[in-house]
């Protein structure tokens, strides 16, 4: 057998190779290299085919193993697993796919980073609402609900129908037509066990992410309205009611004088001194009503003047102590000896004042005593409401009368509100005072706590913010 011919030179064997090697195996261009360098022996020509043989299914085994693996770690990746990145052969063309994919994964994560932080930031804010807000599914089930939404209906659980938390078949009807029509819509309602609440609820049809319509039901309570409302008319009946009493008699009286007692002078006399005190009474009550009204009209003007409280103090006591006297009351008081100037309008100091001066005297009682005391606070108390934890001046009226019953307590501050009605029309209350203190004390930014315990008197506490400086060596500290 002839031996194969030897090829000369470099040149003819590297274009053999490159013309044929083009789209061949790795064995063929294994033998191809071989033959194409001189190669003589075909025993050397079948070693070098099987090595090409054994390192190209090496080459494929890793491949195929570097693909799986890779091929894993993405599936992961679109399961949100983060897992382990494979190690893949540098310069590879696995590595080129891996990159896209690893920038892929990077950009998924922080999208549910940005997506589970406006999660949390929107459930935050609907917990802190205090408006209900809940999430109804096209069958009326309601599917989510807020903290202000579960207390209204109180709701231990959500997945449950909408129309069994209400109980209100127009409510209802409202919410399903919303759906149906995919129209917005408003309704007004009051909870079957609660009547005197009444909610405004806004229905907005939504295409839920679970697929299907549903609706978000935002709901306002109007009751503080409401109440206002009634506020307003109970306090338009109760003005036309004290108004109308005393000119009752008035006009009574003149009837009188003008028929019977035309001509009797010791009638006249008795008539006209009536006549005087219903007179002053109304005016004491329009008086109350126009103060009244324009402490309202300035509540949102905070005062800006600097006031001397120990003039505002003692001017009101002496302007107090011809009535003290002519009740046989006496009057003290129990201040530092120096008082601090405070941010205030003087006027409706000596307003707020001298109606706690009066009440004293009028209520306390013949031969007892009205103390009114100041104490500087480093800090007021927590219960002090807006100047809880600041510096703070207290002034104190204090008598010795019989004292409030504790019901009566959270409702002294209403207008024309008397625990004895009797009473107070007798010693001249026009049911005014205490609502005209709470108004005066609100502008200043100030705290007003009552106290009192059946015969043993009341007190009457006034907390006023005092500037820092403003506080010395008298000033004390109420433990909290």
């Amino acid at each position: 057998m002839a031996a194969p011919q030897r090829l000369r030179g470099p040149a003819p064997a590297v274009s053999l190779v490159r013309d044929t090697a083009l789209g061949s195996s790795p064995a063929v261009v294994t033998v191809l290299v071989a033959i194409a360098f001189g190669v003589d022996s075909v025993w050397a020509v079948s070693g070098a085919v099987l090595a090409g043989i054994v390192t190209a299914h090496l080459i494929a085994r890793q491949w195929v193993a570097q693909a799986g693996a890779l091929a894993r770690w993405m599936i992961g990746l679109g399961g949100g697993e983060e897992g382990q990145r494979p190690a893949l052969v540098l310069g590879s063309a696995l590595e080129w796919i891996m990159w896209p994919a690893v920038e892929l994964a990077r950009r998924a994560r922080r999208a549910e980073r940005q997506a589970a932080a406006q999660a949390r930031l929107l459930s935050a804010v609907l917990d802190a609402l205090p408006d209900g807000i809940l999430v109804v599914d096209a069958r009326g089930t309601i599917v989510d609900a807020n903290p202000a939404a579960r207390r209204t209906f109180n709701l231990e659980r959500v997945d449950v129908p909408f129309a069994r938390a209400t109980r209100d078949p127009g409510v209802v009807a409202a919410l399903n037509a919303a759906i149906a029509s995919a129209t917005a819509s408003t309704v007004v309602f009051s909870p079957v066990d609660d009547r005197l609440r009444l909610f405004a609820v806004r229905i907005q049809p939504i295409e839920r992410p679970e697929g299907g319509r549903g609706a978000v039901l935002a709901l306002r309570e109007q009751s503080e309205q409401l109440m206002i409302e009634r506020m307003r008319s109970d306090f338009v009946a109760n003005a036309s009611h004290e108004i109308k009493t005393p000119l009752a008699a008035i006009i009574g009286i003149i009837e009188t004088l003008r028929g019977p007692a035309r001509d009797d002078p010791a009638a006249r006399e008795t008539f006209l001194a009536t006549m005087a005190e219903e007179a002053a009474r109304m005016k004491r009550l329009v008086d109350d009503l126009l103060s009244l009204s324009q402490i309202e009209l300035a509540a949102r003007r905070p005062p800006a003047a600097r006031v001397s409280l120990a003039d505002v103090l003692e001017g009101t006591l002496a302007r107090m102590r011809p009535m003290a006297e002519a009740a046989r009351v006496r009057l003290v008081f129990d201040a530092p000896s120096a008082l601090p100037e405070i941010v205030a309008d003087a006027d409706q100091l000596h307003q707020l004042f001298g109606n706690l001066v009066d009440n004293a005297i009028k209520y306390g009682g013949p031969d007892k005593e009205v103390r009114v005391t100041v104490r500087l606070l480093d800090a007021a108390p927590p219960s002090a409401g807006p100047v809880a934890g600041r510096p703070a001046v207290e002034i104190a009226v204090i008598d010795q009368g019989e004292g409030i019953p504790p019901e009566h307590l959270p409702r002294l501050t209403e207008r024309f509100y008397r625990v004895d009605k009797g009473r107070s029309r007798r010693v001249g209350g026009t049911g005014l005072g205490l609502a005209i203190v709470k108004h005066i004390v609100r502008r200043h930014q100030g705290h007003l706590a009552i106290e009192s315990e059946l015969g043993r008197g009341s007190r009457f506490a006034v907390l006023l913010p005092l500037p820092a400086e403003a506080v010395g060596h008298h000033s004390v500290k109420i433990p909290s």
